[in-house]
């Protein structure tokens, strides 16, 4: 294994001893404005002006308030087979040193660092600084680096600037010129600008039009814009206006719809519009109000915006244009971020990080095995909130939140007692020290988990008599920390013919040799067994180690054919080798909707025992402590990186991971949800002409896409254009870009690849000629649309009678057909009834529209004015849920022609409409991370599907959701009234329960027979795409036999819930091994004690010393007089002298240092960390 590489980092040290006094070199950031806040990014350090080809560097950075490290920091392209080791300071900044195995020089100017980091959703500007900055070559030639100051931006989005238009379609005026109204938000632009509106007859805008030509009737086109300045983006829109001779509904003549209540950023055609009316001279006007513009995208506030009315009886009417004001709901962007030791997530999380204000939410903090919840903390803020898991915040402002985890600390107490002398060792892996062996000492408070290796050493002639752990007997010669710790060890003068027992750790490193008697008992190091009696050897390897070949024992014989070794003295262990196993490494990239393929791919590296990292194989097997990184994940098709998972924890893109059992890494990307073609409502929708562009209105149902669609439309396979005036069938395009859940979307209707899904797209029909004006006489001619000019009119007179026959022709037949008949009477009026209850109708519109329609060649007629002779027109409009039967008189056409002859009385008759049948739908599904849609049963194509969080926003056609996160949700099922079915809502009660974890469970380690759960090891394991832990639901358990032992699973995400199951433990006794067959042991000589070999090489010389770190000292203790140097990163000299034996070396703060011993035929270099 390979934790250290204390050897090999000789080469810093000398890269480091000497500084020198060259021209500063200087560091440089690439950017200073970074993302936008609330958003991930990465500060690249660079260096210039560097007057040595450095191979090694130091530099310390701290980051401004609102800038979080969220990753390690990693190396930049300069490094080739560099090093990088970093920490955190007491000041609050990070030290990064950097180093070269073998001296590789890296080859300035160019990025030597890359640090990721988060910016909080407050954050607006801070300072960075990069200080005590240190280049040094390969012959120790130093150069410092100027200390860096740099200001920190986020980026701030431009904001869009809305426009309203109206006056789309007007009236001709022959004595002024037609002009669009358009007005912004907010009303007053910056420095005065205003809008540049231009007027031209082509669509292109390259044929400009004139006053005089925009006082005729036709089709302009008018551009829009807005240049870019340093608050709104740049802005620029062609909108259509149609001059006619149709006629104008007058503004008092409209009474405004309301609008539903929206949030910010929403598209406007999210409002839903609801009521409203437009009468003509008392009359009801039947048509449709609509967003001018749906797509716009709204600021919060309250502010009017233009809405059209669409008249049924296009080709009579204009439309109209009026204001109607929308209140848009304030939002806030909060963010939750975690330090290390734990994770935080949001209850309900939006997709972006965006709610409303005043809305609650709630944080989970979940805590890592062996961390604790401190506190939480608002970025830039100073606040106490308390310590709970859970936090329920009230929006008010953009924040983030953090969860700050702390270490769980248990206190060591360290006795020793009884009529003799010894000492108790108690030490710790660190993989910084020396021997990877950090003391522990009296009152130490370490991190629970924390693994004590225990050894008694008694004093000359002295022996243990006992050791416990809590007042127990300790199994083997470790502990795994789980609470406060009192470890007691009980002295006595050693009997006569008695064997002393020493098993020191170095000679058995990643694993114990375990003694017991003939009866089972454990024979403790440093306690002593009869000489004569017979000893059995078994072997515990640590977890992810093996031993391997034999055992070699001094003081015993044998073993026998009982395999029990014979005690004939002192006894120690003189080697035992553990190596590493090795454990499969898989990388995998994965969808976060499980039903979907991955569009990513994720490869992994490792390190080589020289430092270079070279691309790890499919399922290639690596020894327990490589070291392996990330070497490239990346989306494919538009798919994002959500998360990397390693056997589920959640880790960064930077980060080291190092193999201890199974590894498996786990890229997932962030599919977002398909809107499903079929979800479009009403795909097939039908006009008549009318000389405007009457849009097409996209309505996604199972979604909160809803109308937030780009629409474009394409006539004979020509090009897109944003308007369809001219009659014709259009192809039409929908567009729809990604967001933070749907996947962009761009369908075409009618799609040539699907010739039977019926009647799709926009059809614009011919009209028939229209009568505008009624002829004065028997020998004038009506008014028409189009003009005179564009059409032929044939008249005959016959009793008081003259019928014209109206025709397009020319360029009219382009958008009109057919024969308009209208007739002109000066027959007395007769008496013309339509009962008692039925109103004559111009149009219908209102609460519950009914009546009859009466024209006479388009032309609405007015009931007490109807004349014997004349043809009319009469269309029978049902209540709200009826449908037309038949006439009074029988006739079943509707609408039908009538021939006026005298008085007469003639009304519809109605019969109510069936009820449409009762959907159902299951009630609830489970979390799958993914935004969920509902099979409704009974429902077909016309029903729309819409999803509530609250019962009460069910009626207000607001607060619309997705259906994903885990809760009680209401389902509305709406289906418009139709020809044979009532209009149909109901909703429905939907429940998303929490998810379950599909687990890969963990390995465990063997333990002895009698110790607790807890030490035994969890290796590997994963839960897919979700992040969590594994521990034991039992820790403190006592183990006496092989067998099944319940272990649960944590998920990290609170949409998941935790799961349970049962992994075999063995157990090692004294009858029993972890190695099949019995451990292998060979007796050989003990060495001399009383005659050592003198240590006379650097071997020799690192066997014999012992070198830790605490309370920012260096404590050594040399078997020999050595010339001893400690000199820091920046090659100052802290230390210079003779030592030999134990000594205390102050350093005055954390940080990397290098300690150079030297004998007189032997020099070696060491790297320590001070913390």
């Amino acid at each position: 294994m390979k934790v250290n590489h204390i050897k090999q980092l000789f080469v810093a040290l000398f890269l480091l001893l000497s500084a020198g006094t060259a021209t500063a070199a200087q560091w440089k950031l690439a950017k200073t404005n970074l993302n936008a806040a609330g958003s991930k990014d990465t500060l690249t350090l660079k260096v210039s002006d560097n007057t040595v080809d450095f191979s090694s560097f130091q530099v310390d950075f701290t980051l401004p308030a609102g800038v979080l490290l969220s990753g390690t920091p990693i190396l930049g392209e300069l490094a080739d087979d560099h090093a990088l080791t970093w920490s955190k300071r007491a000041d609050g900044s990070f030290r990064c040193v950097v180093y070269s195995v073998r001296n590789t020089e890296m080859k300035a100017p160019g990025a030597v660092l890359r640090i990721p980091v988060e910016l909080a959703v407050s954050f607006v500007e801070g300072t960075f600084t990069a200080k005590n900055g240190l280049l040094s070559d390969k012959a120790s030639k130093g150069q410092p680096v100027t200390d860096l100051t740099a200001t920190l931006t986020s980026h701030k989005e431009k904001a869009k600037l809305v426009v309203n238009v109206s006056g789309l379609e007007q009236v001709v005026n022959t004595e002024k010129a037609a002009v669009l109204d358009c007005k912004t938000i907010p009303a007053t632009l910056p420095d005065g600008k205003t809008l540049t509106i231009g007027y031209y007859k082509d669509e292109k805008c390259t044929e400009v039009a004139g006053e005089s030509d925009r006082k005729q009737e036709g089709i302009f086109f008018v551009k829009v814009s807005y240049p870019e300045d340093a608050e709104y983006e740049a802005f620029e829109q062609i909108y259509t206006m149609s001059l006619t001779s149709k006629k104008a509904i007058a503004e008092g003549d409209i009474t405004p719809p309301t609008a539903a209540s929206i949030k910010a950023g929403q598209s406007l055609s999210t409002s839903l519009l609801s009521g409203g009316s437009v009468t003509d001279e008392g009359y009801l006007v039947a048509g449709t109000f609509a967003w001018t513009y749906g797509n716009t995208v709204v600021p919060a506030g309250t502010h009017e915006y233009s809405v059209t009315f669409y008249p049924d009886n296009s080709s009579y009417y204009n439309t109209a244009a009026l204001s109607v004001a929308v209140k848009v709901d304030t939002t806030y962007k909060v963010t939750a971020v975690q330090t290390t030791g734990g994770a935080v997530n949001v209850l309900g999380k939006a997709e972006d990080n965006v709610y409303v204000k005043g809305q609650k939410i709630s944080l989970v903090a979940t805590p890592l095995p062996n961390y604790q919840l401190s506190s939480w903390s608002i970025a830039g803020e100073s606040v106490d909130l308390g310590k709970k898991d859970t936090l329920t915040v009230t929006v008010g402002a953009d924040r983030t939140y953090s969860a700050n985890f702390t270490p769980i600390l248990h206190k060591v107490s360290i006795e020793t007692f009884g009529d003799a002398s010894g000492d108790l060792k108690v030490t710790t892996p660190d993989d910084q020290a020396a021997d990877g062996q950090k003391p522990v000492s009296n009152g130490d408070e370490l991190q629970q988990g924390s693994i004590l290796q225990i050894a008694a050493i008694p004093s000359v002639n002295t022996q243990l008599k006992s050791l416990q752990i809590n007042g127990e007997s300790l199994k083997g010669d470790k502990v795994t920390l789980t609470g406060p710790l009192t470890i007691k060890a009980v002295f006595e003068p050693k009997p006569v013919n008695m064997a002393l027992v020493t098993l020191e750790k170095k000679n058995m490193e990643h694993g114990s040799i375990l003694l017991y008697k003939e009866d089972g008992t454990l024979i403790t190091s440093g306690s002593t067994v009869a000489v004569g009696s017979k000893i059995r050897v078994i072997s515990l390897p640590d977890a992810g180690y093996k031993l391997e070949g034999n055992v070699g024992l001094s003081g015993v014989t044998g073993p026998g054919t009982d395999n029990l070794c014979a005690v004939t003295g002192d006894i120690t262990l003189v080697n035992a080798s553990f190596v590493a196993k090795g454990y499969a490494v898989t990388a995998s990239a994965v969808s976060s909707n499980p039903s979907q393929t991955a569009s990513g791919t994720i490869t992994l590296s490792k390190e080589g025992e020289d430092g270079s990292w070279t691309e790890v194989g499919s399922g290639e097997e690596l020894a327990y402590g490589t070291r392996v990184r990330i070497a490239k994940a990346e989306g494919q098709a538009g798919a994002s990186l959500l998360t990397i998972l390693a056997n589920s924890k959640e880790i960064s893109q930077s980060d080291i991971l190092t193999v201890t059992g199974p590894l498996t890494v786990t890229a997932v990307f962030d599919h977002r949800v398909k809107i499903k073609r079929e979800y479009i409502f009403c795909p097939y929708q039908e006009y008549y002409y009318s000389g405007v562009s009457r849009p097409f209105t996209p309505f996604a149902s199972q979604t909160y896409a809803g109308f937030s669609f780009d629409v474009k439309y394409k006539i004979n396979d020509g090009e897109e254009t944003s308007t369809a005036i001219d009659a014709g069938d259009y192809t039409v395009v929908l567009r729809r870009a990604e967001d933070g859940l749907y996947e962009a979307f761009e369908e075409i209707y009618p799609d040539p690849n699907k010739p039977d899904e019926g009647r799709v797209g926009l059809k614009i029909k011919k009209s028939k000629v229209t009568i505008t004006k009624a002829p004065t006489s028997h020998g004038a001619n009506p008014g028409t649309r189009p003009g005179t000019e564009f059409v032929n009119i044939i008249s005959e007179t016959k009793d008081n009678v003259t019928t014209y026959k109206i025709t397009p022709k020319g360029d009219a037949l382009k958008n009109y057909e057919g024969t308009t008949i209208y007739y002109y009477s000066t027959n007395p009026v007769v008496n013309f009834s339509l009962g008692n209850s039925t109103p004559v109708l111009r149009s219908s519109n209102g609460s519950q529209p009914e009546g009859v329609r009466i024209t006479n060649g388009g032309l609405p007629c007015d009931l007490n004015d109807i004349r014997a002779g004349v043809t009319i027109t009469l269309e029978a409009v049902a209540p709200v849920g009826q449908h037309f039967v038949e006439w009074s008189d029988k006739n079943s056409d509707n609408p039908r022609v009538y021939q006026v002859t005298g008085d007469v009385e003639i009304y519809p008759i109605y019969a109510p409409k069936d009820e449409y049948p009762a959907c159902t739908l299951a009630k609830s599904s489970e979390y799958n991370g993914m935004a969920q849609t509902v099979e409704v049963k009974g429902s077909d194509t016309s029903c729309v599907i819409s999803f509530y969080q609250n019962e009460e926003d069910c009626n207000a056609e607001v607060n619309k959701v997705p259906l994903k996160n885990p809760g009680t949700y209401y389902v509305r099922v709406d289906r418009p009234e139709d020809k044979t079915y009532k209009s149909y809502t109901k909703v429905f009660t939907y429940e998303i329960t929490l998810g379950t974890p599909t687990v890969t469970w963990p390995a465990a380690s063997d333990i002895l027979s009698g110790q607790k759960l807890s030490e035994s090891v969890l290796q590997g394991g994963h839960a897919g795409i979700v992040a969590g832990t594994f521990a034991w639901s039992d820790p403190d358990k006592e183990i006496t036999e092989k067998g099944m032992q319940e272990i649960a699973f944590t998920p990290t995400d609170p949409n998941y819930k935790p799961v349970s199951s049962k992994i075999e433990v063995k157990v090692v006794s004294s009858t029993s091994s972890s190695t099949d067959p019995e451990t292998p042991v060979i007796p050989v000589d003990p060495v001399d004690p009383e005659n050592p070999d003198v240590p006379t090489g650097v071997e020799s010389i690192e066997e014999g010393m012992s070198l830790y770190t605490a309370n920012q000292s260096i404590f050594v203790d040399m078997p020999q007089e050595v010339a001893l140097k400690v000199v820091d990163v920046a090659g100052i000299v802290i230390f210079e002298g003779k030592v030999c034996g134990k000594m205390e070396i102050p350093v005055g703060h954390a940080g990397v240092y290098f300690l150079k011993c030297t004998a007189p035929d032997a020099s070696f270099v060491k790297k320590v960390v001070v913390r």
